[in-house]
């Protein structure tokens, strides 16, 4: 008897916890993430890329997200095998107010570099030559498809980014087009 008793103190004591959040609780995660946890006035005052990018070097691995048909999600043992495989990508933040994404491909590597704007924007450059030879669309490749895929490639760079940091191991960019690029730290080996 004395066991049944125990276990339903613990499970009064316990059932705040597993009580849904409170609109407060889901306002302070939103701030945290959508604004680094600033206040407004710290936030319109440039404090965001400090929040941001700190902490950031190392290398991470860039995640996929779930396939809505299979129901298979990129993440976990996949972080790991992308974390050992060398597809995963280096950060660097050479001053608080920029972001060095580098990535290697078979064919080569190139930087996109994000420079803070406000709020939670930044713009992307990437040398053009060297993303295009990454990843396999350089000069050599000629004809129409080789045009329409560079047209595309392109399509997807050197913009306005949002950039949030929802936790220290994860980093999420936004853009007005395309799927979110979501990257997870990778452990230190």
């Amino acid at each position: 008897m004395r066991l049944s008793v125990g276990a339903l103190v613990l499970l009064v004591l316990a059932g705040p916890a597993f009580a849904d959040e409170t609109i407060a609780d889901q306002a302070h995660a939103a701030y945290a993430t959508f604004a680094g946890g600033l206040g407004a006035a710290q936030f319109v005052t440039a404090q965001y890329p400090r929040t941001a990018l700190k902490n950031i070097e190392g290398t991470w691995a860039k995640l996929t997200g779930p396939d809505n048909k299979s129901g298979i999600e990129s993440y976990g043992p996949d972080t790991d095998k992308a974390c050992t495989s060398g597809s995963a990508a280096v950060l660097a933040s050479p001053d608080p107010l920029t972001l060095n994404l580098t990535t290697k491909t078979p064919l080569g590597s190139f930087t996109q570099s994000y420079s803070f704007i406000g709020g939670t924007a930044f713009g992307e450059h990437v040398d053009i030559n060297g993303y295009l030879a990454a990843i396999g669309l350089g000069p050599d490749q000629t004809g129409d498809a080789a045009a329409a895929q560079r047209a595309l490639a392109l399509s997807i760079v050197n913009g306005i980014v949002q950039i949030y940091r929802p936790s220290a191991d994860i980093l999420v960019m936004t853009r007005d087009r395309g799927y979110p690029l979501v990257l997870a730290r990778c452990p230190k080996i």
